[in-house]
């Protein structure tokens, strides 16, 4: 009965559905490809074009942000690298960065470049408007436009708001004492890179290092400020007190080679680097060559004792001149008999007593006993390499006794004092440097080059000609000096001028001699306090006693007090 009841509804629910269908014509379901394909088409047509403008504005969007990015890079990779500090042997500042602004452009960014460069003309005076201009006009992303502002520079700028315009944090070298030790430091270029000097040694260091190991510790050198101010201001007086053009000096330790000071005068001003292009502030102490005469005696005097040619004893003809072809060797000094010791020789800087030594010794032995000294071969240091050495292309007798007293070899200043070093520490060459040695590691040993007893003995004729000598000017009280004058004419075209070049090498104490001196003037006249004369007793060994007497307190060397007989 209930299953016929069920039959029932559903016939009659099914027959109110097809009466309404009847009812309702138009409602028809039908496929919808099938009813409007043409309208479909285009709907997915506009959807695809949608899409396509979505999809390309992301692109540009990612491109720009790529662009801006690639920009970005290209700035930075322009900008200069941070440099180390670099301190003196005692922590004293030298050298060190300081933080600038730097001025780009975009030019694709630029509304008006007239414009751009009229504006930043008004506030950064030394910009070259019509530089700019020409510079802006260009489809490269990036322009630099001033480096290196200063803070109110930077805001000047700034407050311009002008579209384009991108600052970029550098790094600017900044050297404290100025000239004082420019020959040394060297100088950098605009992007912070070394030029010359320690600043140049310090970028070979580092491309040495793995990449992303940069180490930017301080640089310690062997330089001592108080030494070196000392010398550059006995310096400066010499030069206005002698009426010279230039000069040079230098103190190394004799054990060690550690160089305490170097000046050449006139000097530069690191933070200008154009003036060190000058022929007048060449760095004479080490890249400049000369024939300095009398000094190489020292070495013609070790070479014949160590060599065995000659005996301390020895006397040699002086009273007679040597000829050497259209030239004489003589001296102006006498003696009673005409002849001198070894020992006279050197104090009284007699010229044919030091060529007969040499001549005694041997054209070969001569040279290859200066160049077992490293006097013949081109030095290279931290601060650079020192000028290469002019020597003879062919040793011959006439050479090697030129060479003896002081002409026909040209040297720098520092080379000839480095090699010196082994004729009074007892005889190990040492190779001299500017980087001040570690504390914690014993000094260098040196190579032997010299006998002791040859060494001891160029000690005590070292002494006795400050004593008695020709140096005789460079004594003070309270310090053993020794040393040897070197007075020399200038070459020049044809022969020799009469303009003089004066030098003067010293040791102190000179008895276990710890720091070892050389100074050099460039065409000193005579003047009233040196009664007319230029030679170097007159001028370069004074000038060495000056500095001596300041230094030697500031290095611990301890003063020999004379006593009285009597005397507690």
């Amino acid at each position: 009965m209930k299953q016929k009841e069920q039959t029932a509804i559903n016939d009659g629910a099914a027959a109110r559905v097809r009466s309404r269908e009847e009812q309702q014509p138009g409602l028809v379901v039908t496929p919808l490809l099938q009813a409007r394909p043409g309208r479909v088409m285009l709907l997915l047509a506009m959807f695809v074009v949608l899409f396509a403008i979505l999809a390309g504005r992301l692109l540009q969007f990612g491109l720009q942000h790529h662009e801006d990015l690639r920009l970005k890079t290209s700035a930075q990779t322009r900008q200069a690298q941070d440099r180390p500090e670099i301190h003196d042997r005692r922590g004293q500042v030298l050298a060190l960065d300081v933080p600038t602004s730097s001025l780009y452009a975009d030019p694709q960014i630029l509304l008006d470049i007239d414009e751009t460069a009229e504006k930043l003309g008004s506030v950064l005076p030394g910009l070259d408007q019509q530089q700019v201009r020409k510079n802006l006009d260009t489809r490269r992303r990036f322009v630099w436009l001033q480096r290196f502002l200063t803070p109110d520079q930077r805001k000047a700028v700034f407050d311009l708001g002008l579209p384009g315009l991108y600052f970029l944090r550098e790094p600017k070298r900044f050297y404290p004492l100025g000239s004082q030790i420019a020959h040394v430091i060297g100088t950098v270029d605009s992007d912070n890179k070394g030029l010359s000097g320690i600043e140049r040694y310090i970028d070979q260091q580092r491309q040495k290092q793995p990449a992303g190991n940069v180490r930017l510790a301080p640089v310690r050198l062997s330089l001592d400020l108080r030494v070196q101010h000392v010398v550059v201001s006995e310096l400066q007086k010499a030069l206005a007190l002698y009426k010279a053009k230039a000069g040079a000096a230098l103190i190394l330790d004799i054990g060690s080679g550690e160089v305490l000071a170097l000046a050449s005068l006139p000097s530069f001003d690191p933070q200008k680097r154009v003036q060190a292009q000058k022929s007048d502030r060449l760095n004479r102490a080490m890249r400049g060559v000369y024939e300095l005469g009398s000094v190489l005696k020292a070495f013609t005097i070790a070479m014949g004792l160590d060599e065995g040619a000659v005996q301390e004893g020895d006397r040699f003809d002086v009273a007679t001149p040597i000829k050497l072809g259209r030239f004489t060797i003589k001296d102006p000094h006498k003696t009673k008999d005409g002849t001198m010791s070894v020992r006279e020789i050197f104090t009284n800087s007699s010229n044919v007593g030091a060529a007969r030594i040499a001549r005694k010794t041997g054209v070969q032995q001569h040279r290859a006993f200066l160049s077992r000294l490293q006097v013949l071969n081109r030095l290279r240091t931290e601060a650079g390499s020192a000028g290469l050495p002019l020597q003879p292309a062919r040793w011959r007798l006439s050479d090697s006794l030129s060479v003896a007293y002081g002409y026909g070899l040209s040297v720098s200043p520092l080379q000839l004092a480095s090699s010196a070093m082994a004729l009074f520490n007892g005889g190990n060459l040492v190779r001299p440097s500017f980087l001040r040695a570690d504390e914690n590691q014993p000094p260098p040993s040196g190579v032997p080059v010299l006998k002791s007893s040859t060494s001891r003995f160029m000690r005590e004729v070292m002494r006795a000609n400050v004593q008695k000598g020709t140096g005789r000017a460079a004594d003070i009280a309270g310090y053993r000096i020794g040393g040897k004058t070197g007075t020399a004419r200038k070459a020049k075209k044809g022969g020799y001028g009469k303009e003089l070049l004066t030098s003067f090498i010293g040791i102190f104490p000179s008895e276990s001699p710890r720091y070892l001196t050389f100074v050099m003037l460039d065409e000193p006249q005579g003047v009233k306090e040196t009664r007319g004369q230029n030679s170097a007793s007159s001028n370069a060994a004074p000038l060495t006693g000056r500095i001596i007497s300041r230094i030697a307190p500031l290095l611990g060397v301890t003063p020999v007090l004379r006593v009285k007989k009597g005397d507690n």
